[in-house]
């Protein structure tokens, strides 16, 4: 044990578990408190330009999307909580650093530092294996655990506009919460930033919903 904690407190392997500590730190909270920091959530696939306007990349479309928007559904960020993503990559990262380390005896050379990049790739790829089990489990609840909201007849705001077979995302008011999902405009017709609209239908992957522009 005293052994394992000199690796895990070493020079290279410091960040890591320095990491670990606070993730874990942030679960215990909410296991014991239920206080929710509110990280179930990240706009990860929005610009946002001088006037405060919010747009998708001018790259990619419904099908493929910008690489960047590509690459995190395909580690499930946004089918799932980012912090839960961020959990399991952190630890499988940290197992890997110190395993290596230790093994190799350089946890306290700077080539223990040079196992960051291999060991996050390395980590991502586990994540995004021990996370596709979860992806339809938590599909079956909300961020907060209750039942799955019947969107459909309600009406958003626009927060990232819709063109043609270009995916955009809205906000919606539900009691409390403001809950954020994907949406296409359903005619193709351009749909702008702060606009109103409402939820017709969901898509067949259940990945997004489309929409059209709401007169009130």
């Amino acid at each position: 044990m005293e052994e394992l904690l000199q690796i895990a407190f070493a020079p290279a392997n410091f960040i890591l578990t320095l990491l670990l500590i606070i993730v874990m730190l942030y679960w215990l909270i909410v296991i014991f408190t239920g206080f929710d920091f509110d990280l179930a959530e990240a706009d990860v696939d929005m610009d946002v330009d001088a006037s405060g306007d919010l747009s998708k990349p001018e790259t990619g479309s419904i099908d493929d999307g910008s690489f960047w928007s590509a690459m995190l559904r395909f580690f499930h960020v946004g089918e799932l909580p980012v912090i839960f993503i961020i959990t399991l990559v952190v630890f499988s990262m940290w197992l890997i650093n110190v395993n290596f380390t230790a093994i190799f005896g350089i946890s306290h050379n700077i080539l223990g530092f040079a196992l960051y990049l291999p060991g996050f790739i390395v980590s991502m790829l586990i994540t995004k294996v021990i996370a596709r089990p979860f992806v339809k489990l938590y599909a079956m609840f909300n961020h907060k655990g209750e039942e799955p909201i019947d969107f459909i007849g309600k009406t958003g705001r626009v927060i990232s506009p819709m063109r043609e077979n270009r995916l955009g995302q809205i906000e919606i008011q539900v009691v409390k919460d403001v809950i954020k999902v994907y949406a296409k405009s359903i005619d193709g017709q351009p749909i702008q930033y702060n606009d109103t609209v409402i939820v017709l239908e969901e898509s067949q992957d259940k990945k997004f919903f489309f929409v059209q522009k709401y007169q009130s």
